[in-house]
């Protein structure tokens, strides 16, 4: 049948064209397009393009804003959700002018429980659900479980880190086993699927039970104790993504003034500005080194909130920074420079305990070994 005279034909255009304006929208929308036809899907598929669509986010600030999203966890339920802070905020391009309470609305991830062992590396979460971990993409829904471990000592204290290693462009799971007088390591590998244990072993003992690794400059830190000596010593330990070795980052001497493994305090490691951070729990200060590596660029920072793991989110907006009151149970946006903050309200039903940072991408936990990789 002749198609009416009316009707106008869509312009046909080059596949570069069509890439090229699929890279700019947000993976919400390019998860629907796939059903477009066969073309769109291997398109939208193809590692290249979940490259170049990951990078447009971090090349282009406003679109770093329409995909950062940040994820809490409420420990009533152990449920985690997401919520779009940036759209959240959009209409207060002065943070101090908030008021004193911002009511933010959270999306439920999934209806599993887990635990606030939540890490992120390029749009991936690596998340434990009781026993089981997960490698999940928040934004795809698309989620993988990681295989078991080896179990090389019955140890109840381990290290685990997750983080994405840009010399072999692969996703690696980093597991620390402490035995009695030191600790060896394991690392998953996404685009293998397996395991594979480092020979050597490092003699360090656990600071305290599930610490969580922070990823900075191309590797893994925690904070253990070095058992060389008589006496245990507090150390930042150091994993390299791309070469696998252990090495030592020097702490801050007033730092480690009054360290006693026996005392029963805990201490904190995180990320502050993209420098490294070290603390102590429900102190009011914490300590930044401002130079990768230089013992001598440590800067103490006070705050007038009460320090802890998972304190720092990653979020910041305006100067100010999304923070976890956790004594409180409750989100924050704090400056810095005066010390002032404004509360963020999810609601009286959730009682958070866990926040973070991470960018919407399309990669795939369960395809990204059939590929070269895809950043």
């Amino acid at each position: 049948m002749a198609e009416p005279k009316n009707q106008t034909r869509l312009p046909h255009l080059p596949t570069e064209v069509i890439r090229e304006i699929l890279g700019w929208l947000p993976v919400k929308s390019l998860c629907r397009f796939r059903c477009v036809s066969n073309t769109w899907l291997s398109l939208i598929s193809e590692p290249n393009f979940v490259n170049s669509h990951f990078n447009k986010a971090l090349e282009h600030q406003h679109v770093f804003h329409q995909r950062r999203r940040v994820v809490i966890r409420d420990s009533r339920l152990c449920r985690l959700h997401t919520l779009n802070l940036d759209e959240c905020l959009l209409n207060h391009t002065n943070v101090d002018n908030l008021g004193d309470d911002v009511v933010v609305v959270p999306t439920q991830l999934k209806r599993r429980r887990f635990t606030k062992f939540v890490l992120y590396a390029n749009g991936l979460l690596l998340l434990k659900s009781y026993f089981v971990f997960y490698l999940l993409n928040p934004a795809t829904k698309e989620h993988k479980i990681v295989p078991n471990p080896p179990q090389m000592y019955m140890s109840s204290h381990w290290l685990y880190g997750f983080g994405f290693d840009v010399s072999t462009l692969d996703y690696k799971v980093v597991r620390g086993e402490f035995f009695q007088f030191d600790v060896g390591f394991s690392v998953y590998s996404l685009k293998t699927g397996s395991w594979r244990v480092i020979s050597n072993r490092y003699p360090y003992e656990s600071l305290q039970p599930g610490m969580q690794g922070r990823v900075l400059n191309g590797s893994i830190h925690w904070l253990v104790c070095r058992n060389c000596s008589n006496v245990p010593s507090m150390v930042l330990l150091c994993f390299g993504l791309a070469d696998e070795e252990v090495q030592e980052i020097p702490l801050p001497p007033e730092f480690l003034v009054d360290f006693n493994i026996e005392d029963d305090e805990f201490y904190f490691l995180d990320i502050f500005q993209e420098c490294l951070c070290v603390g102590k729990t429900v102190d009011f200060k914490f300590w930044v080194m401002k130079e990768y590596g230089v013992a001598k660029s440590w800067s103490k920072i006070s705050i007038s909130l009460p320090c802890s793991e998972g304190i720092l989110s990653g979020f910041v907006k305006n100067n100010h920074h999304l923070l976890l009151d956790l004594p409180q149970h409750r989100l924050v946006m704090y400056n810095f420079v005066d010390g002032s903050s404004r509360n963020l309200s999810v609601g009286s039903s959730y009682k958070v305990d866990f926040v973070g940072c991470y960018l919407e991408s399309l990669v795939s936990p369960n395809r990204y070994h059939m590929t070269d990789g895809e950043h």
